[in-house]
């Protein structure tokens, strides 16, 4: 097994702390591989093992199996399942759980294994999950006795940041955070595609704006009551507010008459406006329609009827080319699709957040989301799904659709170096697109050709390239990638197109250093 020098580094940390601890790195850049070499490392010198894998979601499940039959020095020859309909023997060397059901069983199942004398290897992908109360179930078999032994080792995998109070369950079950792998490092390194991020912002219909705007001046009002009856809730940050204001309200029996209840529910309404605003469809499908038809494109959405209406549209305008997946199908439908996808019998998967974690789709290379929350872990759990490696697959570019008027989080993976951001405005009634600096450098590029002697045909070619460019964003991808696209684009319009995106590099560059 071929191991990344951060894994290297990784498993010395861990097997320095004990063989127990946190690890946050990015997905796609191997974390499944460091937790099958952390199995092998175990099994070497402990043959009786017992090897207990949690994941979130039964497509994860399959991965993992997948992961582990390909590697038999980790694995066992038949990994056992427990959950999704499944109940194998947990007498199993390797086990995979899936969190629902491992609530009930996997603590007897651990304390078993202890009171055998065997040894217990206990990994949680996707660990962020296990802190609810629910959830944190799986981490009972823990004593004070098993703590400060050495017969449990454990691991916690996640890609996202820790983000509530009950965050510190985990430290306390799985160990500290004792090592992190960001974006940027995985793409330095090259174990990541290079990736840039476009937010594009649009409006509200003239109807959703009014209908808005009246909410916003209920919800004030309602806040004001709130704080008056209850004036602690002033001084707590948003995270914690929401949660005191829920409390309340359930308290309340959500009483429509009540502040908290009816607080909560005018909330959630300006939440839908925004979310379901006719015009990020009719933005998607603009930015659909140039885009290359070589692209390999995710839509996510944040509601089934969002995904339902914009994979109606895709098909009516463009064809055949796009399937769904969302909680809302049949398993064997969600299946068939991703598999349709995967195959490349079609070039557009329409999904919701049942996409957002655990599924492998390396040779995507464009993600436009439609809506979502502001929730950071999300927005990185969606990039991930674009950023692995694939044969033919020089970049990602991931569309961050917002309104505007809306009182939303645009700010969209807040790490990221500048030069990997770039901005779109869209005008619903033109179907168009602007951004001003591009524009700015297009114009003079333009006016230093025909200061250069360019005109007619040659002229109208450049011109058209740029106008392509500005919706692509390929300007922001690394000059190595721009000159190899030059180098190996076959047509001539392809070849004139990434010479101009290498032009607006550069002078992209020049503003960004003028403006330090």
């Amino acid at each position: 097994m071929h191991l990344y020098d951060w894994q290297k580094k990784c498993l010395n940390a861990w097997e320095k702390n004990g063989r127990r601890g946190i690890v946050h790195v990015v997905t796609g850049a191997g974390k499944t591989v460091l937790a099958l070499e952390a199995i092998r490392r175990m099994r070497e010198q402990f043959p009786d093992l017992a090897v207990k894998i949690v994941v979130p979601t039964i497509p994860l499940a399959y991965q993992w199996k997948s992961a582990l039959l390909r590697d038999t020095r980790a694995g066992a020859a038949t990994p056992g399942f427990f959950g999704g309909g499944r109940r194998d023997d947990p007498n199993n060397r390797v086990m995979v759980y899936i969190v629902n059901s491992a609530r009930i069983a996997l603590s007897a199942h651990i304390r078993r294994e202890l009171s055998l004398g065997h040894r217990v290897l206990l990994i949680c992908d996707e660990c962020h999950h296990y802190a609810s109360l629910q959830n944190r179930r799986i981490f009972d078999f823990l004593t004070p006795e098993i703590v400060s032994g050495d017969m449990y080792a454990c691991m916690g995998l996640s890609a996202t940041p820790f983000q509530t109070e009950n965050d510190g369950i985990l430290t306390q079950a799985l160990g500290p955070e004792i090592f992190q792998y960001s974006f940027e490092e995985a793409v330095r390194e090259e174990i990541l595609s290079p990736f840039s991020v476009c937010e594009v912002s649009t409006s509200f219909s003239a109807e959703e704006s009014a209908e808005y705007g009246r909410l916003t001046v209920e919800i004030s009002s309602l806040l004001k009551k709130l704080y008056q009856a209850h004036p602690g809730l002033e001084k707590l940050e948003k995270l914690r507010f929401l949660r005191t204001v829920s409390k309340l309200a359930h308290e309340a029996e959500m009483n429509p008459e009540d502040p908290a209840a009816a607080f909560l529910l005018k909330t959630y309404q300006r939440k839908e406006i925004s979310v379901l605003a006719s015009s990020r469809v009719q933005c998607g499908l603009a930015l659909l329609e140039q885009l290359r038809p070589m692209d390999r494109i995710i839509f996510f959405c944040e509601r089934i009827t969002q995904a339902d209406e914009m994979a109606r549209l895709i098909r009516r305008r463009f064809g055949n080319i796009c399937v769904l997946y969302h909680s809302g199908l049949t398993k064997e439908a969600r299946e068939r699709n991703m598999l349709l996808f995967r195959e490349k019998s079609v070039r557009v998967l329409v999904s919701c957040r049942c996409l957002d974690e655990g599924i492998d789709v390396p040779d995507a290379n464009i993600g436009i989301v439609l809506s979502g929350s502001a929730v950071e872990r999300q927005h990185i759990q969606r990039m991930g799904r674009l950023i692995r490696r694939a044969e033919g697959k020089d970049a990602a570019c991931l569309y961050h659709i917002s309104i505007g008027e809306a009182a939303e989080d645009s700010a969209f993976l807040p790490g990221l170096n500048p030069t990997e951001k770039f901005s779109l405005r869209y005008y619903p009634a033109e179907k168009d697109f602007s951004n001003d600096l591009y524009e700015y450098i297009s114009l003079n590029l333009l006016d230093s050709a025909k200061a250069h002697g360019l005109t007619g045909a040659a002229l109208g070619e450049l011109r058209a390239c740029l106008t392509e460019g500005m919706i692509r964003a390929d300007c922001l991808l690394p000059e190595v990638i721009l000159r190899k696209s030059i180098q190996t684009a076959a047509a001539t319009h392809e070849k004139n197109y990434w010479r101009s995106m290498l032009k607006v590099h550069r002078e992209f560059a020049v503003q960004k250093s003028a403006s330090v």
